[in-house]
């Protein structure tokens, strides 16, 4: 494996939020580990030797100045990408509604901008929509080595571009999950096995946060130079984040 700086060996991480804070997955040629932390720049910290890592949280934000778009250019075409199964790619809120501190406040301000509500899922995640975003905006030299990417696409792309028959939620599904990534990475099976017997991490992360991390990971290890951000268009949002799910 060769990185975009020609060394071997580099270290490539996925994050995926979980609900006791974010879990990260670390892979190199030989070797993985998973991290959990409750704060994003403390995991981030331990993951500084990364050459780039991948989050499955939506980075840039539409505003009511950027009146050009009604949906995220990268969620368009993921939503395309995906088929049936586009319901996993929420529309995350207006940068206006997303410091709002309740759902009523920021469904009617995303409302009053673009005519649409914010879902309960976008809702649900929007504390972990703030910390990604707020980190980058105030993290500047971490711009473009922490990118989106979204796990449904990126195990369909693992997949030979094949959906995948069952629900990360399902037992099945963990296991065509891993199925897949140990074909990319042979050692995902025993990483996933490790996480699965650590009580401690268990307690604050389930097994498809694991998958979806593991699988981010793969995809970043994999991919190299050949990373791309699945629109052409890729415009920066008034925190100075660019939107693009990169696959």
């Amino acid at each position: 494996m060769i990185n975009m700086n020609g060394a071997k060996s580099d270290h490539f991480s996925g994050i995926d939020a979980c609900k006791g804070g974010w879990l990260g997955v670390d892979i190199t040629d030989d070797n993985g580990s998973y991290l959990f932390e409750t704060d994003l720049s403390k995991l981030i910290n331990r993951l500084s030797d990364s050459v780039r890592i991948l989050v499955d949280m939506p980075i840039g934000l539409l505003s009511k100045e950027m009146n050009d778009f009604s949906n995220r250019p990268c969620d368009a075409v993921a939503r395309k990408m995906l088929g049936k199964k586009h319901s996993s790619i929420f529309s995350p809120p207006f940068i206006e509604a997303l410091f709002e501190k309740n759902y009523a406040d920021a469904g009617r301000i995303n409302f009053e901008i673009s005519g649409k509500k914010i879902s309960k899922q976008s809702w649900n995640i929007v504390p972990k929509i703030r910390e990604v975003n707020s980190f980058l905006h105030l993290h500047r030299e971490w711009r473009g080595k922490i990118l989106e990417s979204h796990p449904e696409l990126t195990f369909k792309s693992l997949n030979h571009n094949k959906p995948l028959l069952h629900s990360k939620k399902k037992k099945e599904g963990i296991i065509e999950r891993i199925y897949i990534l140990e074909k990319h990475y042979p050692a995902a099976g025993n990483l996933f096995e490790r996480f699965l017997k650590d009580n401690s991490v268990m307690s604050n992360a389930n097994k498809d946060d694991m998958a979806d991390a593991l699988c981010l990971a793969v995809l970043n290890y994999t991919r190299g130079n050949n990373l791309q951000n699945i629109s052409d268009k890729y415009p920066e949002d008034s925190l100075g984040n660019r939107m693009g799910i990169w696959l």
